[in-house]
């Protein structure tokens, strides 16, 4: 009986060890890879490109949509608010969760297929070009929004005067 408690608290010391190393190759694999796919450069540029495309871009929401009666944002007031935004959002707290999420979504076996393609010429290629796809599919996207502002506002317009409540008749 002694030897068979022993036997079982063996096994599951011996498989406690091994989830424990497989989470570990996961956390890094999964941190090799955002190395790799440069990430923290990727948040960090991503945000002076937000940063630097605000203020133009509220610019022309706000020549679209027409006179409000509030004030616009100050250019200013827009860069403290991104400021704080990616501090916040640093690649410091960001991380750990990032590789969390990576750890959970792919298996070690993709994990390391994706390792390997970003080691490739061709994923340098891909993490080099990165940077500048982003900028273009956000100008792209952005364009495509100030179109169809007019479109939201007539809606939001016609879901306001809907949800307006109606007086009940003879009341």
């Amino acid at each position: 009986m002694k030897q068979t408690i022993v036997w079982i608290a063996i096994s599951l010391a011996l498989i406690t060890g091994s989830i424990t190393a497989q989470e570990t190759t996961q956390h890094d694999l999964s941190e090799k890879l955002l190395n790799l796919m440069k990430m923290q450069e990727t948040i960090t540029s991503s945000f002076a490109a937000v940063k630097q495309m605000l203020p133009g871009q509220m610019e022309k929401m706000r020549q679209t949509m027409g006179p409000t009666s509030k004030p616009s944002p100050t250019p200013e007031q827009t860069g403290k608010l991104m400021d704080m935004i990616s501090q916040e959002l640093s690649w410091d707290k960001l991380k750990e969760g990032y590789i969390a999420l990576y750890a959970e979504t792919f298996t070690a076996d993709e994990l390391k297929g994706l390792i390997a393609f970003y080691e490739s010429p061709v994923g340098q290629a891909y993490i080099q070009k990165q940077p500048e796809l982003t900028k273009r599919s956000m100008v792209l996207t952005q364009g495509m929004m100030l179109k169809i502002m007019p479109k939201m506002q007539n809606l939001i317009k016609e879901m306001q005067s809907d949800s307006t409540p109606q007086a009940e008749p003879g009341k």
